[in-house]
């Protein structure tokens, strides 16, 4: 297909730009990004006048079945939410539940302008079913924790065991990553258990660390030392993704910079469940790798990464007042080509570049009623950030197949998964 007439985000030596170039792509992977591209025979064109095209959303962190979770937060604090909600419901989910759920969540996704997602769940056979079906990019995962004794926790491993070693080797979609579900709820058998099994599958590890203050004493308490050292002494020298990471201190980050680890900053449930706000800007300066994260609707209230962007991007003035912190352009790359590098996949996703796979999305900016916030338009890439929602999104391709074309689903229905809801 040809995507004609746009306005193209483009990354170029660390900077965001917007340019008038057409793309071709070719089969799954962007062929050509050049100005005034002809049409070749039986070439799909897409007019992209009035509209961005820009690189898909990258969720560096979310839980896609806990769609049916959505307001379930109002007054807790992160443990009484996970002791006293979250986890006794999730206990009587059923297989049915999780695929549904997951099914809603991909269908927020797609219409948001998110391509790829990093899930951290369980029932994870139902939600790559899900995924499959609706041919959605993501890392999926069967989380392992043993808080609760270890014939659970056998159970967990043998799970994920069986997940990945069941994958379809074929789909290049789908991939993959041992989940510890923190260093709280997991034993040092557990977290050995992991690290083996990253090694033994050549797969990163996606843990929570450091989401709140408590964690901090309950690490100790069941590591003898603090978290950032019982990650040192369990993952050195494996690719980790690190959800949340507010409470992090000097010490924290000195430890951090010697690892292969980044950041998954999921602004909005942190904010929602009072886990304080994560120092982003002071990440980026010490150079620590930051993606975005939606974490799930019980917390994160949508998958909506327009939405992230803005918060993420707000609440680093609040922290800093008139110092320098993170702005638009930070804003876009952490939710996209900081999002795959997160995930180890910026060879293949995350920027709008000739030979990468096309996860593009293509947002209208006309200036009509409908995005009456973006008029005038004097500055693309902050009206992105500031002013877009997700129902802004137009089309949504992912590895150069269309999900949705002109608000309208290509392949699922979104009308028999909400009845079903």
């Amino acid at each position: 297909m040809l995507i004609k007439n746009g306005n193209v985000i483009i990354f170029e030596n660390d900077d965001v730009k917007v340019k008038k170039v057409d793309i071709r792509i070719q089969k799954n992977k962007i062929e050509k990004i050049e100005e005034n591209l002809n049409q070749i025979e039986n070439e799909k064109v897409i007019d992209a006048s009035n509209k961005v095209v820009m690189p898909g959303l990258i969720n560096t962190h979310a839980h896609i079945a806990m769609s049916i979770f959505r307001g379930t937060f109002e007054g807790c604090d992160l443990y009484t939410w996970l002791n006293q909600k979250i986890w006794p419901i999730e206990a009587k989910l059923t297989e049915e539940d999780v695929y549904n759920a997951s099914m809603l969540s991909i269908i927020e996704m797609i219409s948001t302008g998110t391509t790829c997602v990093n899930d951290h769940y369980f029932f994870s056979e139902q939600i790559r079913k899900a995924l499959t079906e609706s041919k959605m990019r993501a890392m999926l995962t069967r989380v392992l924790m043993d808080n609760d004794g270890e014939e659970a926790s056998e159970k967990r491993i043998k799970e994920f065991i069986n997940l990945y070693e069941t994958r379809d080797t074929e789909n290049e979609l789908i991939t993959y990553t041992v989940a510890p579900h923190g260093l709280y709820t997991c034993s040092g058998k557990v977290l050995i258990t992991a690290r083996e099994l990253a090694i033994k599958y050549n797969l990163p590890i996606h843990v929570h660390f450091l989401e709140s203050i408590n964690e901090i004493e309950d690490i100790k308490k069941l590591h003898g030392e603090s978290a950032s050292k019982v990650l040192k002494r369990y993952f050195d020298g494996i690719h980790t993704i690190l959800a949340h990471g507010v409470k992090l201190n000097d010490e924290d980050i000195e430890i951090l910079k010697t690892m292969d680890c980044g950041i998954s900053h999921n602004p909005l449930s942190n904010l929602r469940l009072g886990c304080k706000i994560a120092d982003i800007t002071k990440y980026k300066k010490q150079g620590i790798l930051v993606g975005l994260g939606t974490d799930g609707q019980g917390s994160g209230n949508n998958l909506d990464m327009f939405e992230t962007m803005k918060i993420a991007a707000l609440i680093q003035g609040g922290i800093h007042e008139n110092e320098e912190r993170i702005d638009s352009k930070e804003a876009i790359k952490m939710a996209t080509i900081n999002g795959a590098k997160l995930l180890g996949m910026d060879n293949r996703i995350g920027s709008i570049e000739e030979g990468k796979e096309a996860d593009i999305i293509i947002v209208d900016i006309t200036p009509n009623m409908d995005n009456i916030k973006m008029i005038p338009n004097n500055d693309i890439i902050s009206n992105l950030v500031y002013n877009t929602d997700g129902k802004n999104v137009e089309t949504t391709i992912v590895n150069g197949e269309i999900l949705m074309e002109k608000r309208e689903l290509k392949y699922l229905s979104a009308e028999k998964i909400i009845e079903k809801i």
